[in-house]
């Protein structure tokens, strides 16, 4: 197809989409007041957009920047303690005061976190649950590209408040999403294989490449469909926020333990690999399809 036709065949098609996605939503959040903590981000903005599609009155408070088309405020206190929902979407390294700066204004609605790394606000969660405020964590496993949250998986950890996470769930349940609860605890030690492992496979992928010394188009030229799908991925991650990639590995407990089972396993493909006999090369191909086919 020609390119700029396909531009604007592209353009008609998510205005159309928008246009009946506005019109046709479900408005079950009308009245209700929103304050997206962190909203200047891509995944706060995502957020925001989805609150007031479902008629959430949704505000944005960021000292980190602003979100065009919304009420940007000033006083965080303030306008936590009288709304409906709120949500802290702000950076994992600045999630933890952000947070502590909601808890310390009393709010009266739910409160509930996106952090894909939980153990360094868990301590702040429980103790909010004890003291009686409706908190729940959440993390959708995905990120703000995803259209919609439909048939998509986001977590739910419960912080030791039964409101919190009912209330959290039927917000989650109208998007059509799949609510799948995590103990809080256990998160983290997930995310370090769910998350961390396939940033770690695509760096190792591209950071191979560039030692080979082969140049990029020398080696697309003549792929096969493996190789074009790690290509696509690694690439993918090369261009996402640096600092939330680092924080994902480096905030995470479970990363160190994650590193050691991957060096494990690349040693053992590098001794079968280079080993005349294929017993051992045999014996890792059978036990990974073991543990896949009973996954």
């Amino acid at each position: 197809m020609d390119p700029v036709l396909a531009e604007v065949l592209s353009e008609l098609l998510v205005t159309g989409a928008v246009k009946v996605q506005k019109t046709g939503a479900d408005k079950d959040l009308a009245g209700k007041k929103a304050l997206v903590v962190g909203g200047a981000g891509r995944m706060g903005a995502w957020l925001c957009r989805r609150l007031a599609n479902r008629g959430a009155e949704v505000r944005v408070w960021d000292p980190r920047g602003k979100l065009e088309g919304y009420e940007n405020v000033q006083s965080l206190q303030e306008h936590a303690s009288r709304a409906d929902i709120v949500v802290v979407a702000s950076p994992l390294g600045a999630c933890p005061e952000d947070l502590r700066k909601v808890l310390d204004a009393r709010p009266r609605g739910l409160v509930f976190d996106i952090c894909s790394v939980k153990s360094h606000i868990s301590g702040l969660l429980r103790k909010a649950a004890a003291s009686g405020v409706t908190v729940a964590s959440a993390h959708p496993m995905f990120g703000p590209t995803a259209p919609s949250p439909r048939g998509l998986n986001i977590l739910l950890c419960d912080c030791g408040s039964r409101e919190g996470v009912e209330a959290a769930t039927k917000l989650f349940a109208g998007t059509g999403a799949n609510v799948v609860r995590v103990d809080l605890e256990k998160h983290d030690e997930l995310m370090a294989y769910v998350l961390g492992l396939p940033h770690l496979a695509a760096l190792m992928f591209s950071g191979t490449l560039l030692r080979s010394g082969k140049e990029l188009g020398q080696l697309t030229a003549v792929q096969g469909p493996s190789f074009g799908k790690m290509l696509r991925i690694s690439h993918a991650l090369s261009r996402e926020s640096v600092r939330v990639y680092h924080d994902i590995q480096a905030l995470n407990p479970g990363t160190k333990d994650m590193l050691e089972a991957a060096k494990a396993a690349i040693n053992d493909v590098e001794k079968a690999s280079l080993a005349k006999d294929h017993t051992r090369f045999r014996r890792i191909m059978e036990s990974n399809k073991e543990y896949l086919e009973v996954g």
